[in-house]
C-alpha cells in the first residue's frame, strides 16, 4: 500500500506535542522578569507579554509546514528556546540580558517604522498607482446612422509619411486578407499580432455557430417538431373517440384544434421562425463584413497610391535604375466565370417595406417592426419549408 504524505495538522501525536510545547513556552515566558521600558504600555494590552507574543507569532507562522525537515527544525528550536527561558528566569543571567537587548532592538525598529518621517519616506517610495493604458483607437468605425446599412471609415489610415515609424524606409502597404468564412481584416506587419489572431478567430467562431444553428434546426428540430405535431393530433383524436372531457383533455384538444386550424399554431412553425431568425443574423453579419471589406480595400488602395507617389518622388532624386524587361501579355482570358452576387434577400425585404425604420429598437427584437415585416415577407417560403419538413418526416 502506498504511504500517504505526512500532514502534521492531521497527526494527533504531533498536535499533542506541539500544543504541549506551546503551553510550556508561554508559561515560561510569563515567568521571565523584564524591565518596564521593555514591557511598555502597548505591550501591556497583551496579557501574555512581549516574549509570549513572539512565541505565538512563530507558531502561527510555522503551522503551515508539511516538510519533515522543517517540522523537526521548528520543534527542536522550540525545545532549545524552552531551556533558554528557564535560565532567563534569573534577572542576573546572560540569557535574560540577551532577551532584554533583543526586545529593545525590536521595539526601537518598530518605533522607527511607525514614525512620521519614516511614513513620509515610505509614501515617497511608494509606487505610483497603476493607470491603465488608454485603449487604442479602432482602425475603422461605423459612421452610418441608426437604421441604415453599415458604412465604415478610418481616422488613422492612410498614414502621412511623417508619422511612419521609420521615415527613411519605404512605406509598407498593408495586406487585405480574408478568412475562409469571408471575414476581412488587415495585416499591417509580420508576424501577425496575437491579439489580431484571437479577434479574427473569435469572430469566425461566432459566425460558424450561427451556421451550425441552421444546420441543427434542419437536421434535428424540424423532424422532431413534425413528430410532436403528429403526436398531439393523435392524442386529441383518441380523446375525442373515447369521450374524455377532463381539464387536461380539453387543453390538448384545444391546442390540437388550434394547430389544425392553421400552420402558425404548430411546433413546426416556431421551428421555422427560429431558422429564419438565424438566417437573418447570418445576413446581418455578412452585410457588416461586406461593408468592412469595402472600407479596408479603399484604405489599402489609398496606402498603395501614397507609396507609389513617394516612390516616384524618390526616383526623381536618385539615378534611374534599369528595369527588367516586362513579360508580354497574351490575350487569353482567364478560365473563370463571373456571376453577380444577388443582394441580401432578407435585409432587402425589410429595407423595401420599412426603409430607414428597419432598425431593431429596444431590448426584445421579436417585437420590433423589422422582425414582423421579415416574417410577413418570408411567409410563402416558410410555408414551403413546412410542407417539405412534413413530407420528410412522413417518409
Amino acid at each position: 500500500m502506498r504511504r500517504l504524505p505526512f500532514v502534521p495538522a492531521r497527526e494527533p501525536r504531533h498536535r499533542a506535542a506541539a500544543l504541549a510545547l506551546y503551553r510550556a513556552l508561554v508559561r515560561s515566558a510569563r515567568q521571565v522578569p523584564l524591565p518596564g521600558d521593555v514591557v511598555g504600555a502597548p505591550a501591556r494590552t497583551i496579557p501574555m507579554g512581549p516574549i509570549a507574543d513572539g512565541v505565538r507569532t512563530c507558531f502561527v507562522r510555522n503551522r503551515a509546514y508539511t516538510s519533515l525537515r522543517l517540522v523537526y527544525a521548528s520543534m527542536a528550536a522550540g525545545y532549545k528556546f524552552l531551556a533558554v527561558l528557564a535560565r532567563a528566569r534569573d534577572a542576573a543571567s546572560p540569557d535574560n540580558a540577551q532577551l532584554v537587548a533583543h526586545l529593545r532592538t525590536r521595539s526601537s525598529s518598530v518605533a522607527a517604522q511607525t514614525s512620521p518621517s519614516s511614513a513620509a519616506g515610505a509614501s515617497r517610495r511608494r509606487k505610483p498607482a497603476h493607470v491603465p493604458e488608454p485603449r487604442p483607437e479602432p482602425l475603422i468605425v461605423n459612421t452610418a446612422a441608426e437604421g441604415h446599412p453599415p458604412r465604415y471609415a478610418s481616422s488613422t489610415l492612410p498614414r502621412p509619411h511623417s508619422t511612419l515609424d521609420a521615415a527613411g524606409l519605404p512605406r509598407r502597404v498593408p495586406s487585405l486578407c480574408s478568412t475562409a468564412d469571408g471575414q476581412p481584416f488587415l495585416r499591417m506587419a509580420k508576424p501577425q499580432p496575437r491579439a489580431l489572431s484571437r479577434m479574427v478567430g473569435r469572430k469566425d467562431r461566432i459566425f460558424q455557430r450561427k451556421i451550425y444553428k441552421i444546420v441543427e434546426i434542419d437536421e434535428d428540430l424540424v423532424p422532431a417538431a413534425v413528430l410532436e405535431d403528429q403526436w398531439d393530433g393523435l392524442v386529441a383524436e383518441q380523446m375525442r373517440r373515447e369521450g374524455v372531457r377532463d381539464a387536461t383533455a380539453t387543453l390538448v384538444m384545444d391546442a390540437s384544434a388550434a394547430r389544425g386550424g392553421g400552420p402558425k399554431a404548430s411546433y413546426s412553425w416556431s421551428v421555422q421562425l427560429a431558422r429564419l431568425w438565424w438566417e437573418w443574423q447570418v445576413e446581418r453579419t455578412w452585410q457588416d463584413w461586406t461593408a468592412r471589406g469595402t472600407a479596408l480595400n479603399q484604405l489599402v488602395e489609398e496606402e498603395r497610391a501614397l507609396a507609389e507617389r513617394e516612390r516616384s518622388g524618390s526616383a526623381r532624386q536618385s539615378p534611374v535604375a534599369p528595369k527588367p524587361p516586362a513579360r508580354t501579355k497574351d490575350g487569353t482570358r482567364p478560365n473563370v466565370a463571373e456571376h453577380p452576387a444577388p443582394p441580401l434577400p432578407l435585409l432587402s425585404a425589410i429595407a423595401t417595406r420599412l426603409g430607414d425604420g428597419g432598425a431593431i429598437l429596444g431590448k426584445d427584437p421579436f417585437v420590433s417592426a423589422a422582425w414582423a415585416t421579415l416574417v410577413d415577407a418570408e411567409q410563402p417560403r416558410l410555408m414551403k419549408w413546412l410542407a417539405r419538413g412534413a413530407g420528410t418526416a412522413s417518409r
